[in-house]
C-alpha cells in the first residue's frame, strides 16, 4: 500500500507529466499497477520507489510509472458507429474539400498500439484507395507510451486481438498468420508512421491536419490540461478539417470542427 503522502506524490506526478487526474478512492489502483514496476526494479517495497522517484532524476523509472498507470484499452474498429461516420461522411467530405491540393493529413492522437490507426489504414484502402491514388497521404499515429508504440510499429497482434472488431474478411485481406499470432500487410504497415508524444509536453512542429482522432483521452485529464490540448489542436487543424472526440467527451472550447460521434449520429 501507498500511505497518503506517497500517493499524493503519485497524483501530482502524473498530472504534470501526462495531465492525468487520479481520483481520490483509486489509491489500492495505484499501488496494484506500481507494485510489479517496484518487482522489476528490485525495490523492496513501493515506499523506497518512492524515495527514488521524489528525486526526479532517474527518467527511465518515472516513464515505467506513468506507463504503468495510463489506460491502453483499444481494439480494431473500436465503436463501428464511429468508423460507419468515418467511413461515409467524414472521410467523403474530407476529400472533396481537399481536391485541389490532393493531400490528406490524419492524426491518431492517443494511437495506444496501434489498432485505431490500422483500422484507418484499413478504411482508405478498402473505401478510397483508386480515388486517392495520386494524393499525398500522412497518417500520423502518437501515444505517450514507447511499450505500446512498439507493439503497433510491429504491426504483430494476438489472436484475442484481432478477433475485437476484425471481421474474417478484413482478417484475412490485411493480415497473415505469423505462429500464434497475426502480422499485418507491410503495404498497410508502411502507411502509417508512429512517433511517441505526450500531449501535454512541448509539440514538434505539425503540418495541417485535416482530421483529428482524439478519442477517449480527454476523460482522464483535468479540465485545465483538456482546454490546453484542444486549443493546440486548434492550431492545427484545417479551417476544414475535423476533429473527433470519443463518444462520452465534449469540447469545453466552442468550435464547429469539434465532435463526439455517438450512435445515431446523422
Amino acid at each position: 500500500m501507498l500511505d497518503t503522502n506517497s500517493f499524493a506524490f503519485i497524483c501530482q506526478l502524473l498530472e504534470d507529466l501526462a495531465g492525468i487526474a487520479i481520483e481520490a478512492d483509486q489509491d489500492k489502483f495505484v499501488a496494484c499497477r506500481l507494485l510489479p514496476v517496484a518487482q522489476k526494479h528490485g525495490f523492496d517495497s513501493l515506499e523506497s520507489m518512492m524515495t527514488q522517484l521524489r528525486n526526479r532524476g532517474d527518467r527511465r523509472l518515472i516513464q515505467e510509472v506513468i506507463e504503468s498507470l495510463v489506460t491502453h484499452e483499444t481494439s480494431f474498429f473500436r465503436d463501428a458507429h464511429y468508423f460507419d461516420e468515418l467511413t461515409e461522411r467524414i472521410l467523403p467530405h474530407l476529400i472533396a474539400c481537399r481536391g485541389p491540393e490532393r493531400r490528406l493529413s490524419i492524426w491518431c492522437a492517443a494511437c495506444s498500439t496501434g489498432q485505431e490507426a490500422y483500422s484507418v489504414a484499413m478504411i482508405l484502402r478498402e473505401r478510397f484507395a483508386q480515388q486517392l491514388n495520386d494524393w499525398h497521404i500522412e497518417l500520423l499515429a502518437t501515444d505517450l507510451s514507447e511499450i505500446s508504440l512498439q507493439q503497433a510499429r510491429s504491426g504483430r497482434y494476438t489472436d484475442v486481438e484481432v478477433r475485437r472488431g476484425l471481421t474474417p474478411a478484413r482478417l484475412t485481406q490485411h493480415f497473415r498468420q505469423d505462429g500464434d499470432g497475426w502480422q499485418i500487410d507491410d503495404r498497410l504497415k508502411r502507411m502509417v508512421r508512429f512517433q511517441q508524444l505526450n500531449l501535454t509536453m512541448t509539440w514538434p512542429p505539425f503540418s495541417t491536419m485535416d482530421l483529428i482522432l482524439l478519442r477517449n483521452v480527454l476523460i482522464y485529464m483535468s479540465q485545465a490540461t483538456r482546454e490546453k490540448i484542444l486549443t493546440r489542436m486548434q492550431r492545427v487543424l484545417h479551417p476544414e478539417g475535423r476533429m473527433i472526440l470519443g463518444s462520452s467527451e465534449s469540447s469545453s472550447i466552442p468550435d464547429p470542427r469539434f465532435a463526439a460521434v455517438r450512435p445515431g449520429t446523422k
